[in-house]
């Protein structure tokens, strides 16, 4: 796709995207309205390509430690705090996205993501599967449901 991609820090972004420095950036729609990236550039293409949790983590002995009861809530809390956060992001996003329109941003939503999965080829496919543990499952689960 001729993309060459270049480190920048992230300071330097918009300016870069305003002396087109550079030509484009990568970063989750929230990051790019309250950066201001909308302002100096044309284009956002959705491409979903990316998912970014938010975990809840704590020490497995801390947990075992827990009453059955505290666990157990524990666990429903972080469940409904997920789905609520899921939904505020969908929300956030498409007044984000709304707002970009406005301002005079195209929003590209019918990319062809095939094209981009066959440009890189099997390269990243099997540098999963090599360094992550059961990444050929996890990878058969993901085409399974595409």
């Amino acid at each position: 796709f001729g993309a060459n991609p270049i480190p920048m820090p992230f300071a330097e972004v918009y300016t870069g995207l305003e002396t087109r420095t550079i030509d484009a950036q990568e970063h989750p729609i929230n990051v790019v309205w309250s950066a201001k990236f909308f302002e100096v550039q044309k284009y956002l293409s959705l491409t979903h390509h990316a998912y970014s949790p938010l975990l809840v983590v704590i020490n497995k002995a801390k947990f075992d430690g827990l009453s059955p009861e505290f666990q157990q809530a524990l666990i429903s809390s972080a469940q409904e705090a997920g789905n609520y956060q899921r939904k505020l992001v969908a929300e956030d996003q498409q007044k984000i996205i709304d707002g970009m329109k406005e301002a005079g941003v195209e929003v590209i939503t019918d990319l062809d993501r095939k094209a981009f999965s066959d440009a890189l080829g099997t390269q990243v496919r099997d540098m999963f599967v090599k360094d992550v543990p059961q990444g050929a499952d996890l990878l058969k689960a993901v085409d399974e449901v595409q």
